[in-house]
Formats: C-alpha cells, structure tokens, sequence
C-alpha cells in the first residue's frame, strides 16, 4: 500500500528523489576550485598584497592575521546552529549562494576604495565568511557517501582546493612583477560568480545521509584518532598562521627577487598537495595513530628550518616539510571528523573552527616574541629564536595531548 501511494504522488518522488542525490564530482570539484582561489588569496598573498600595495609592517600583518583567525573561529563553531536557524527562510544551498555573492561584490572595494581600513575589513569580512561557507560544502560533499566512496569525495576534493590554494598564491609572483597586486583580491567576483553556477548542479540540501550505514564504516578506534587529530589539526594552522605574515619579511632578509618570492612560497602548498594525492589513494594509514606523530614531526621540524633557513634552498626544503606534516594532518582531520560527525554541518563547522584557531595562535606567538625582541630589528636574531621557541613549545604540548588522545587507538579495531 505504501509503495503504490508513493508511485501516487509524483511530488513525494521527486522529494525522496532529491534527498538522496548526492552531489556530482565536477560541479562540486569546480566550485571548489574557483572559491579556493581566494582562499590562497585571503589566507597567504594576502601578506604580499598588504606589504607592497598598502606599507604594512611585520607587526600589522600579524595582526591582520590574528584577527582573521579570531572571526573566522568563532563563526566556524557557529556554523552549525547558524545554518540550523536560517534553514526557516532558506535552504542551504541558497545560503552557500548568498556567501558567495557577498564575497565577490566586496571583493572590488580595496580597487575601488584604496585604504588600509578598506582592507581590513574587506579581508576580515571575506574570510570570516568563509568559516560558513567551507562545512556547507563539506556536508554536500560528504552526506549521502559512505565508506570507501566518501574516502574518496574527501581525497578528490582535497586535493581540487590544495591546488588552487597553490595557483592563487603562484599568481601573485607574476602579478607582482607587473605591478598589479591590487587586482588580486577583486580577481574574486568573477571566481564567485563561476563558483554560483555550480550551484544549479546542488539539491536545496545535502542528501540523506544514512547513520546506521555509516556506522558500519566508523570503527571505534576513529573516536580516538578524531581526538587526537582535532589537537594536531590547529596546530597546523598555527604553523602556517605564524609562518605566512612574515614570509614577505623573510625574503627581505635573504634578499630574494620579489618575482620569485610568492612562488617560493607557494612551496608547502605543492607538497601539501603531493601528500594529500597519496594518501587519497592509499589506505595504510587508515586507523593509525602512527601517521599522526610522523606528520607533527615533519611540521615542526619543517618549520624551524624554514624561519632560521640561511638561503633559499634551505627555506624551498623547510617548506616542503612543513607542507607535507600539514597535509597529513589536515586529512586526517577531515577524514575523522566528517566520518564519525556524520557529514553534518556542525563536524565541518567544528573543523573549519580549528583552523580558525591555528590562524590565530599562530600570530599572536609572532606578536609576543615581536614585542619580546623590541629594538632588535623585525627579523633579527633575537625575534627569529623567540618565534621558533614559541611555536615549537606549543607545538610539543600539543604534540603530546595528542598522543595520549590517540594512544588508546591502538588497541582498537581497524578499518
């Protein structure tokens, strides 16, 4: 009876029929790529943009950095409730939409308003958003994919926006070199205008994800390296939130060609993208708390190398490094998180807020180790060995909170 109803009710079908579509790898691959664009803007040439265009010192970066990390946290473990509570007027693809046009009409204003208070908002108001946007996308990605088929959206997807982090950031050397920084950030509307497009590929809302079926691919041991990883995971934006203001600082004191210095910089993108390729088509690592502790390793020691690095080379082989500990962690993060939190919004909310968290640690241990070598020179000596400390303690401590986490994976179950 309820199967004949069903086949009564045309509408009924077309729901149940949308529920459970999930969505396509290219619209959802594309729109990845085009909205990590600006995210390898934002994030890291950002710096660059504000160094050359706009006369920000070490201690102005940093703050912009830290600040970008405070509001970009604190709406990260908002993104669930807040998503929750304007599904009432619209649905989360619409939402999805509305970021991104805010995003993009804002984009123009540091062309079309040049000052350093236009860039600070334009920078803090676009990249806060995106600690909304990015859990919406991951519940679409995910929801509706269980086990090795969601293993798998989760490798594609990385690796669609490790590369175009990369390419953002590559693009600022050659705009540099022709003087057009300043086209860097409104190079974001028509990105965004792209990215909404791929939207007409979306259901309304993430497909029905099933969570007995996925507790079938969720071993317990899962619980325990999600803990493990979520100490780890800010550790990693600390890191790269630290590093990115002051790489502008740091070529200056190599005496590197500005034409080269975004690319270089762009080093730890590459190898994070290297890492993420490999561990999308692996599974050895799954369940293995081990892989955790080699990637906090590479990071920690990828960052030392890079700060104090004598030479180019020496800062190319730190970055790597740190590039390769970091894509690590960061799949890890997700891999865990979305799997055990059941591709909700709230999981990718919790992890985009880690994120968050890292981008601020980060500059606020640059800050203090800056106002702990007062007088000293931006980058001498004395700051360079405050910083590397600083951030290396914290990494220690975190590196440790996470292996008694995830010390007790050992002995579970594995996938």
């Amino acid at each position: 009876m309820a199967e004949a109803t069903t086949h009564g009710d045309p509408h009924r079908l077309a729901t149940i029929s949308a529920q459970h579509r999930v969505v396509a790898a290219l619209p959802i691959g594309v729109l990845t790529f085009l909205c990590s664009l600006g995210t390898g803007i934002l994030w890291n040439a950002i710096y660059f943009i504000a160094e050359r265009e706009y006369g920000f010192t070490e201690r102005d970066s940093l703050l912009l950095a830290f600040w970008n990390g405070v509001f970009y946290t604190a709406v990260g473990f908002g993104a669930g409730t807040l998503v929750a509570r304007l599904e009432r007027w619209m649905s989360p693809r619409a939402v999805l939409a509305t970021v991104l046009l805010i995003q993009g009409f804002l984009a123009p204003a540091v062309l079309i308003f040049p000052s350093n208070t236009v860039l600070w908002v334009t920078a803090i108001v676009m990249t806060t958003l995106g600690a909304l946007q990015w859990p919406i996308v991951q519940s679409f990605l995910v929801s509706g994919r269980h086990g090795a088929t969601m293993r798998s959206a989760i490798g594609w997807w990385n690796a669609s926006w490790m590369a175009a982090t990369a390419v953002g950031l590559a693009l600022a050397g050659p705009l540099q070199a022709m003087d057009l920084m300043r086209w860097a950030i409104p190079m974001l509307l028509p990105a965004n205008l792209c990215a909404i497009a791929c939207l007409a590929w979306f259901p309304s809302v993430p497909p029905h994800h099933d969570s007995s079926e996925s507790a079938r691919h969720v071993p317990s041991s899962y619980r325990w390296l999600l803990a493990s990883a979520r100490v780890l995971h800010p550790m990693g934006y600390l890191v790269i939130g630290a590093l990115a203001p002051i790489l502008p600082y740091l070529f200056q004191n190599l005496g590197t060609e500005a034409a080269w210095q975004a690319p270089i910089s762009a080093t730890w993108h590459v190898a994070r993208f290297a890492m993420v390729i490999a561990l999308w088509q692996t599974a050895f690592w799954h369940g293995r708390a081990w892989s955790l502790a080699v990637a906090g390793v590479l990071l920690g020691c990828g960052f030392a190398l890079a700060v104090a690095a004598p030479n180019e080379g020496m800062l190319v082989l730190g970055l790597f490094a740190l590039g390769l500990g970091q894509g690590a962690i960061y799949y890890s993060a997700i891999y865990y998180g979305l799997a055990v939190g059941s591709a909700g919004v709230k999981a990718g909310g919790i992890h985009e807020a880690l994120v968050g968290a890292g981008y601020f640690m980060g500059p606020a241990l640059g800050l203090t180790s800056l106002a702990a070598s007062a007088g000293t020179g931006p980058l001498a000596g004395k700051f360079v060995g405050t910083f590397i400390g600083a951030v290396l303690g914290a990494l220690v401590v975190g590196g440790l909170i996470a292996l008694v986490r995830g010390w007790r994976a050992r002995s579970q179950s594995i996938a």
